[in-house]
């Protein structure tokens, strides 16, 4: 009986120690294991800080890279903050880069991100001021957009230009600016003031049914085709002296708010004012009229 309970005594210790060295040895493993894993930590490369993230993109985008083109739309649609940046980064491009020659589809491939970004929809970013005096723009079209402030001022628009029913909610500012073919602004909505001012059209210039909330300046502007002015609304005084009308002005249903001033303007082609309205004076001192003026109703 004795020599049992011996035996079942020396079982149970040589379990315990059994028990025991495992316990041991995986407690040492946990430690080593956790120790690896802190000196992996330690020596894991540093995540990319978005600000390096955002120099990098640049870096890329200034380059030419339609991979920096990209990842600046990233970091808007990630960041509402930094979309005027990002903005106002492809603006810059349409500013410089003559030396290198025009380089249209770059030019068209920035302005196409551009655009996705300003018409409402599937991301649209609100708010967006278009800061781009100088710069060179080809086939631009802004049909249907809605932005802030816009400063085109002194700019080349290459090829027609298309801002159809676009709406700008802040001042509009063209003056200057060439449009080497049409500029087509039919159905625009300029909820301030709109800034033509020694602006030159090329081609025809399109403003039917157009609106302007505050003053609009057209002084010393050239318009070498036709000049679609029907149905225009301005609601503050229109300032149209010295202006050169090479082709045929049309001037049907226009409706001015205020004072509307012609002085010294020249109206090479033919000149249709037929149902014009004038809220208060309109002044028309030393105006030339190449052809006979039509009003009718």
């Amino acid at each position: 009986m004795s020599g049992t309970w011996i035996a079942v005594a020396a079982a149970v210790v040589v379990v315990g120690v059994i028990v025991f060295r495992h316990h041991r040895q995986s407690r040492a493993e946990t430690l080593l294991d956790e120790h690896a894993r802190r000196r992996t930590a330690a020596v894991a490369p540093p995540s990319v800080t978005p600000v390096a993230r955002w120099r990098e993109a640049n870096r890329l985008f200034r380059a030419g890279d339609p991979r920096g083109l990209a990842l600046l739309a990233r970091i808007g649609a990630a960041l509402p903050r930094r979309r005027q940046a990002v903005v106002d980064s492809w603006l810059a491009a349409l500013r410089g880069g003559v030396s290198r020659g025009l380089d249209a589809r770059w030019r068209r491939a920035v302005q196409a991100e551009l655009v996705a970004h300003l018409r409402p929809g599937a991301g649209y970013w609100p708010g967006m001021d278009l800061r781009a005096p100088g710069a060179i723009l080809v086939d631009l079209d802004l049909s249907g957009c809605r932005v802030g402030e816009v400063d085109f001022s002194g700019a080349v628009f290459v090829g027609d230009a298309r801002f159809t029913a676009m709406t700008v909610t802040g001042s509009a500012d063209f003056s200057a600016a060439r449009f080497l073919r049409h500029a087509l602004f039919g159905e625009v909505l300029f909820a301030r003031s709109a800034a033509f001012v020694l602006t030159v059209f090329c081609g025809n210039v399109v403003l039917r049914r157009a609106q302007v909330t505050g003053d609009a300046a057209f002084t010393d502007a050239k318009i070498s085709g036709r000049a679609d002015l029907s149905g225009v609304e301005f609601t503050g005084a229109a300032d149209l002296r010295h202006v050169f009308f090479g082709g045929r002005a049309l001037f049907a249903d226009a409706v001015f708010g205020k004072d509307a001033y012609f002085n010294g303007s020249w109206f090479r082609g033919r000149t249709d004012v037929g149902s014009v309205l004038v809220g208060a004076t309109a002044d028309f001192e030393a105006v030339r009229f190449g052809h006979r003026v039509t009003r009718q109703g």
